[in-house]
Parts: structure tokens; C-alpha cells; sequence
């Protein structure tokens, strides 16, 4: 009998999975907590399901509330270490290799970021130094040691867990059954479904009993880090893409899709690491633009932008009201009525 060593290694990886978060709940290793009000967004899966970008819509809507939020982040992949403050909301005050690829993006949106290791020390800085109201983890629902009020799973469309395997056979980071530690499903990269589709998920949610909102994202303009555009630009013309993302696929299957709605010709399509860092970057030179996400441009130079011709597709995400007034309810549950008024 042929031993399949990726279903072996696969039975581990569960096993430490839930041994990790039967730790934390016996209370063999003690959970952490701040004095305000703590968020998580987090998925099962490794790659992109829109955690930044849901991040972003959740901080916007606490600073149009009058409130300070501050995004929380281990800032993956970056050249420091230690508790960082990327940016006070204003000012942003350390590069893109010093802050991680999505902390970075976050402050760009003009939201204060603090990253570590240790999300509870940041946490104590950013009380410190930026003195927010409540508190949004990017990347949380792994982070057993920082105790939260509300989990946010966020679940791609295209992809959901429960279609989904433990790595190294699939791309899930814990078993299927740890989507009962949320408290409320979004589901996001629905605009990828078919109307077929979108029924059949809408029907498996509802086995779950979990509150569950749908984002709806916008690709609708362009940026070449100065002006916007919108998609008029590119009518007529040979384009090539390329990302560095957790699943460039999507982004390469919208800009496809895009291409034959919009009148341009995707020419070339290359497919980087996540996190690549572009240092040595080499594109052909035999189209019109080049295209890229806006989490892979704030990473290249100017002198790459302008010599390659390089737009960025900019990306918003939208979710509904009732989801904002399901989290607010929940926060209210946890921390009182107080706990969101400045």
C-alpha cells in the first residue's frame, strides 16, 4: 500500500491545529486583553479572501462614526521586528519593508497601524501613542493570544472551506470545524459566481447558523500613483498583468473578463510570489500598460512605474448596514452600550 504522504502530513497539521486552540481554551496558555473594544478579521485559509480590503471598509466606517479605530498587525514578511507604529492616521512613518505589504496599504487609506509580533503589545503602544477607541486585527483569527470581542470570518466565494482541505492538500490553515469560534460569516469575491452559483452558496450558509453578510467589491477606476482614471484608458489597447498575491488567479481572471467587456487585449500574464518585493523587476516591453493590483504598485519604484508604464486596478469593498449594525450589537453585548461613544 502506497503511503500518500500530503494526506499524512495533512492529519498533523490538524492534529497540532487543534491541539494549539485546545490550549488557549482550557487556559494552559492565558489569552491577553485590551481596555477597548477588539475586532478580528481573519479567514481559515492561506491567500487572499479580502481580509485588507474588509479592514479598510470596517475602519472607514468607524472614523465616519467619530471614532479613532487602529488596525493591528503582525505585518507579514517585514525586514523589522519588534512593536512598530507605521502610521498615526496622518503621517506614515516607516517604508513598505519596514511595515509589511498590508499594514502598509492600510495606512495609505489613512488609518493608524501598529504591527508586532505580539498583537496585546502593540496594542499597549498604540494606547499610548495614538490612543485609539477600538481596536481592528488584521489577519486575527489565528491570534489565540489576544482575547477579542467580535471574529469575523471571511469566506471566498470561489472557494469556500467547506470545498476546501488542510494544507498540504489544500490551502486551509485549521480544520473546516473551526468556523464555529466566529461570530459572523462575510463572504467576499462573489462578483466571480454565477447567479447558479450564488444560490447554491446562499443555501450552504444557511446550514451554519451563523449570521452572514455578502461584500460587494467595485473594480471601477485606475491609478498611476497620482491621478485616477477610469476604464476609458484602456480601450483599444494591449495591456499585460501581474501580482504577487496569495491567488493571482482572480486577479488575473477579472482583468481577462474586464478585457473582453472593456475592449483591451490582455497580451501577457505573469504570476509572482506572494510578497515579492519587485527589486529586479523585468516586463516585456511589446504593450501598451502594464496592470497590476494596488498592494503590488505601492511596492514598485517611480522610475518603474513610468519606464514599464504601470497602472494600478484600485479595488473597493463595500458591505451592507445591517452588518455594521450586527457588529455594533455584538460589541455592545461584550463591552456595554459606552464601549463605542466618544
Amino acid at each position: 500500500m502506497k503511503l500518500d504522504v500530503k494526506e499524512i502530513l495533512k492529519s498533523i497539521y490538524g492534529k497540532l491545529a487543534e491541539f494549539r486552540r485546545k490550549i488557549y481554551k482550557k487556559g494552559i496558555l492565558k489569552k491577553k486583553s485590551l481596555p477597548i473594544p477588539v475586532i478580528s478579521v481573519g479567514n481559515l485559509s492561506v491567500g487572499g479572501s479580502g481580509k485588507t480590503p474588509v479592514t479598510i471598509e470596517i475602519a472607514k466606517y468607524f472614523q465616519k462614526k467619530g471614532l479613532k479605530p487602529c488596525v493591528l498587525s503582525r505585518g507579514y514578511k517585514r525586514n523589522s521586528k519588534g512593536v512598530v507604529v507605521v502610521s498615526d492616521g496622518k503621517d506614515i512613518f516607516v517604508d513598505v519593508k519596514t511595515a509589511g505589504d498590508e499594514p502598509y496599504l492600510i495606512a495609505k487609506s489613512g488609518i493608524p497601524v501598529v504591527v508586532g509580533e505580539s498583537r496585546y503589545e502593540a496594542g499597549l503602544q498604540a494606547l499610548v501613542e495614538i490612543k485609539p477607541d477600538i481596536f481592528i486585527l488584521d489577519d486575527g483569527f489565528q491570534h489565540y493570544q489576544l482575547e477579542r470581542d467580535v471574529d469575523i470570518l471571511l469566506i471566498d466565494a470561489t472557494k469556500p472551506f467547506w470545498k476546501d482541505e488542510l494544507l498540504p492538500v489544500g490551502r486551509l490553515r485549521e480544520p473546516r470545524s473551526f468556523n464555529k469560534y466566529a461570530d459572523i460569516f462575510v463572504i467576499t469575491k462573489t462578483f466571480l459566481l454565477s447567479d447558479k452559483e450564488k444560490e447554491e452558496l446562499k443555501n450552504t450558509l444557511e446550514y451554519f447558523a451563523k449570521p452572514y453578510f455578502f461584500s460587494e467589491e467595485k473594480f471601477n477606476r485606475f491609478t498611476d500613483g497620482e491621478l485616477e482614471y477610469n476604464f476609458d484608458i484602456m480601450v483599444d489597447v494591449d495591456i499585460g498583468v501581474f501580482a504577487g498575491l496569495g491567488n493571482n488567479q482572480q486577479f488575473f481572471r477579472y482583468m481577462r473578463e474586464c478585457g473582453i467587456r472593456c475592449g483591451f487585449r490582455v497580451k501577457h500574464v505573469i504570476s509572482f510570489p506572494d510578497h515579492a518585493t519587485y527589486e529586479n523587476l523585468q516586463l516585456p516591453e511589446d504593450v501598451d500598460f502594464w496592470v497590476t493590483t494596488y498592494k503590488d504598485f505601492i511596492k514598485l519604484t517611480p522610475q518603474q512605474i513610468k519606464k514599464n508604464k504601470i497602472f494600478a486596478l484600485m479595488y473597493d469593498v463595500n458591505l451592507p448596514d445591517e452588518f455594521f449594525e450586527y457588529l455594533e450589537k455584538r460589541i455592545y453585548i461584550r463591552k456595554g452600550r459606552k464601549a463605542l461613544e466618544r
